[in-house]
This record gives structure tokens, sequence and C-alpha cells, in this order.
């Protein structure tokens, strides 16, 4: 498999991370990096074993020894995980937690003030 086989590969890849999961990034390796805890691992390691078969694609002899099918197997299965997800998904529901903890601190605030009116014996 070439090298610009194997780049097209992850830059179809890093598109998908970009529109799926949100993570912007120059190269398919920062995208690997900034998913970090997103991927479950199974994923993340097809994603690191990619990174390999494209260091491994810029010499001519180890580029002539890796297996075509091993890196479409692992392609397939970073793509078939990303395909899964939805867009936005993880930023709406990130959204939704942020504002649900600000609610809860405003109510906790709001007891505490009519917790020290009635101790006052203002209310």
């Amino acid at each position: 498999m070439t090298r610009e086989e194997i780049d097209t590969l992850t830059d179809e890849l890093r598109g998908l991370i970009a529109e799926r999961l949100g993570i912007r990034a120059k190269s398919f390796a920062q995208a690997v990096k900034r998913t970090n805890r997103l991927l479950p691992t199974p994923v993340r390691n097809s994603a690191q074993a990619l990174l390999a078969f494209q260091a491994r694609a810029a010499h001519p002899k180890l580029a002539a020894r890796t297996d075509p099918a091993l890196v479409q197997a692992e392609a397939e299965m970073v793509k078939r995980h990303l395909m899964t997800l939805k867009a936005g998904e993880r930023q709406a529901r990130e959204r939704a937690f942020l504002f649900g903890e600000i609610a809860f601190r405003v109510a906790i605030v709001l007891v505490l003030i009519v917790v020290l009116l009635v101790w006052r014996d203002i209310i």
C-alpha cells in the first residue's frame, strides 16, 4: 500500500473525527492524540496502528512489507465506530451537563439565602 493511499485513508478518518467528535486537527496524529478517552480502547489501538502504518509507508522496504488488508481492516474499524456516533451529540451532552451544574449551584445558593432569611426571622 502506498503512502498516498494511507494518507487518503487517514485524511478521511481525520475528517470524520472532526465531523462526529468536533475535534479539529491539522493531522491525523493530532486528531488521534486529542480524542484520548473519547474512543474505546480497540478503536484507539486501531488508530495508533494506522499511525504506525503511516510511518512505515515513508520507508520503501517497510512499505512493501505492509499488508494492505491489515491497513484496510484497521481503517474500517475506526470508520465503523465513528459512523455510529451522531454529529454534535457529545457537545450537546456537555452543554446539558454544564447547564445542569449551573442550575444546581443556583438552587443551592437560593436555598441558603432562604435558610439565612428564616434564621434571621425576616421571613
